[in-house]
């Protein structure tokens, strides 16, 4: 029998609900479903991506334009100048010496690499028991088997039998948590510590000032990597072109995605530091990293992750973020006195609404469909409404997006 539900399987949705709405078109900052709706996009595209907005049609040519030159021709000893010339843009911008890019088609995969390159690091450097990892409960890493190993969202991990071995998480942001954890374990069994510098999808939980300062030195001490997963927070979503600069920190890898392309094009990345890359480079040129995915540096992401960087650059818009996230957190820290938010979570261009209540979904499904309705798409997420947006958002547009949701909250209230 077939699903009523039609044959497209949709991510992270209810296969037997019911039709979900179809965004047809976009425009800057804004999207248009197939109803006509035109709504003001608060969440980037759903998930944090479009930092550049819509519609950015010289993105579109830059890509069309290479298409026409050169499709694909990427593994197994060969390259293109599009690969090359975006490692090194990309690399020229990242903290410290996070040198070498390893593409991959996403920031699940991304993680995915991270997690290889720590273990065979430490394979090559005679310390093969160092293979398990430590991260946060609330943290996301994507979806693949290693993503939602050391991922801590308890709600990813459930229904798909045993994941990888090794992987424990321990209360977010609590250092003497993580230092407790390390020891127990034995620092002499894990390969690396991985967080985000800001969770995003668990919740918007920014970290204390100095927290990622003492994971570094305790990574240092104890001879553990350190991997920052900026797959959100990555190309200016904190105001900074990363994380680690925000808050000045240098990992031993990096992943990115999302803001690489804009989401123009799906591509993500693990940057790895000096130190990481000479331990896998052997003279001889044999394969030191038996990894790799089919579509890893694709040209015509490439060039859309070029043309990303340059308008980045051309628009001051990790600048613009800065101050137009300051002045998202200062509107949206007052909706904190509405009787029913339980609190409100932000850093840059990344906020959290939460509603009160034991089980607040209801209440949260509700908010996001009224908020909709007023012209505003913000996400619904378990017990809080997600607000980020492209970098493109105007004050007016983030007081547009605020006081729509403070309007529905009294209304709920």
């Amino acid at each position: 029998m077939k699903s009523a539900s039609g044959p497209l399987w949709m991510p992270f949705t209810s296969a037997g609900g019911s039709k979900p709405p179809v965004v047809v078109a976009g425009d800057g900052n804004y999207v248009e479903t197939d109803d006509g709706a035109r709504l003001l996009d608060g969440t980037a595209g759903g998930v944090a991506c479009v930092i550049l907005g819509h519609g950015r049609t010289e993105i579109a040519e830059a890509v069309s334009d290479q298409l026409r030159t050169l499709e694909y021709h990427c593994l197994f000893g060969y390259s293109h100048p599009r690969a090359q010339e975006l490692a090194e843009t990309v690399a020229a911008r990242t903290p410290g010496d996070l040198n070498h890019v390893f593409f991959t088609n996403s920031g699940s995969e991304a993680v995915e690499t991270a997690l290889k390159m720590a273990r065979g690091y430490w394979r090559r450097v005679g310390q093969a028991s160092k293979t398990g990892f430590v991260s946060l409960h609330r943290g996301y890493h994507g979806m693949n088997i290693g993503g939602i190993s050391v991922g801590g969202l308890t709600e990813n991990r459930s229904g798909f039998g045993p994941l990888l071995e090794g992987c424990t998480q321990v209360p977010a942001h609590e250092i003497d948590a993580l230092e407790r954890e390390l020891v127990y374990r034995d620092p002499s069994t894990i390969a690396a510590v991985i967080m985000e510098p800001v969770q995003a999808a668990g919740g918007v939980y920014p970290p204390p000032e100095d927290y990622l300062s003492e994971v570094r030195a305790m990574c240092d001490r104890h001879d553990v990597l350190l991997v920052l997963d900026e797959v959100v927070c990555g190309f200016g979503r904190l105001g900074h072109w990363f994380g680690g600069h925000r808050y000045g920190v240098v990992p031993d890898i990096m992943t990115v995605a999302k803001g690489l392309t804009s989401a123009y094009i799906p591509m993500g990345a693990a940057i790895a530091s000096s130190e990481v890359h000479e331990a896998f480079v052997d003279p001889e040129g044999s394969i030191e990293l038996m990894h790799g995915y089919t579509y890893s540096g694709h040209p015509a992401a490439c060039v859309a992750g070029l043309k990303v960087i340059e308008i980045l650059e051309r628009e001051g818009l990790v600048d613009h973020s800065r101050q137009t996230g300051r002045h998202l957190q200062e509107r949206v820290g007052k909706l904190d006195s509405l009787p029913v938010v339980a609190e409100v979570r932000g850093e840059g261009m990344l906020a959290a609404v939460e509603l009160a209540g034991d089980s607040p979904e209801p209440l949260v499904a509700e908010a996001q469909r009224r908020v909709q309705s007023a012209g505003v798409l913000v996400r619904a997420q378990a017990d809080h409404l997600g607000i980020y947006p492209p970098f493109t958002f105007t004050d007016s547009e983030v007081d547009q997006v605020v006081d729509t949701i403070g309007a529905v909250l009294e209304e709920l209230s």
